[in-house]
Parts: structure tokens; C-alpha cells; sequence
């Protein structure tokens, strides 16, 4: 008798968690989490970009600004970059990023990074007027970080 609820008990357990995946429910609807504010993961950098960030340990000075802050620790003295980026051609959003990463002491870096994006223009719409024709609405976004790293062994 031992013998079978050794083995029908982790069954049995199995059975129930199984079954009642379905109705698990985590989480709440209204407050999205990580899904909310993505804009904060992209990265304007092409050079640190071109490789969807395969590179994120061995990136330094100012671009590891977006992908390994640590890496801006490796700034020799100053850095200033300014880009633009054509993002998802066709859809009409560009980029417009501002870097800066300066040395302090012997081992630590200071940086600011400002990005902005556009979206063109948006035609807007309603129930009863689902093709537009009202007008139109111009959205950015605009994203200002500022970094401190500190080199150390």
C-alpha cells in the first residue's frame, strides 16, 4: 500500500497542477509593467544596436550608456556623439539622440543622454469617422537620462 501512494501521490499532484493551469490568473490588466514605457529600450546607437546588443558586456564610453552603464566607466576623456536614426522605415519615426560622457578622476565617468522621438503626423480618427479627415496630431517622445559609472577591480 506504501508502495502505490508513492507513486499515486506525485501523480495525483501533477494532475491538479496541470489541471488547474487554465484557471491560474497573475497579475492585473491595468498595470501592464515591463510591457509600459518600451521606449526606454531602445537604443540609438548604431554601432552598439547593429547586433541586438550581442555586445552588452563588452560595450564602452558613451554608447553603453543604453545598453551596460558600467561600460561608460571606460571613457578616456570626453565623448560627444549626436544621431539620427530613420526607425522602422516606412512608418515615418525618427530619432534624434544626444550623447555626453566625461571623465572624473581616475576611474569614474559622468554622462547625459537625451532622446527624441517622432512620430510624424497621425490622422485622426473616431467611430464615426473611422478614415479621419478631421486633422491631424504630431507625437514625440522624449527621454533624458544621466549616468554615473566607477571603475574597480
Amino acid at each position: 500500500m506504501k508502495a502505490k501512494n508513492k507513486v499515486l501521490v506525485p501523480i495525483l499532484t501533477a494532475a491538479l497542477l496541470i489541471g488547474s493551469a487554465g484557471m491560474i490568473n497573475a497579475g492585473n490588466k491595468d498595470r501592464a509593467g515591463q510591457a509600459g514605457a518600451t521606449e526606454l529600450l531602445i537604443n540609438p546607437f548604431a554601432r552598439s544596436s547593429g547586433w541586438a546588443g550581442a555586445n552588452t558586456a563588452g560595450t564602452h564610453g558613451l554608447e553603453a550608456m543604453y545598453l551596460n552603464v558600467g561600460g561608460t566607466a571606460f571613457t578616456q576623456h570626453t565623448e560627444l556623439m549626436f544621431c539620427h536614426t530613420n526607425w522602422l522605415v516606412g512608418t515615418d519615426i525618427g530619432i534624434n539622440s544626444f550623447g555626453f560622457t566625461q571623465r572624473i578622476g581616475a576611474t569614474g565617468a559622468i554622462g547625459l543622454g537625451i532622446m527624441s522621438m517622432d512620430f510624424g503626423d497621425i490622422d485622426i480618427t473616431t467611430v464615426d469617422l473611422p478614415e479621419g479627415g478631421i486633422g491631424t496630431f504630431h507625437p514625440t517622445y522624449t527621454n533624458i537620462g544621466l549616468s554615473f559609472a566607477k571603475g574597480f577591480s
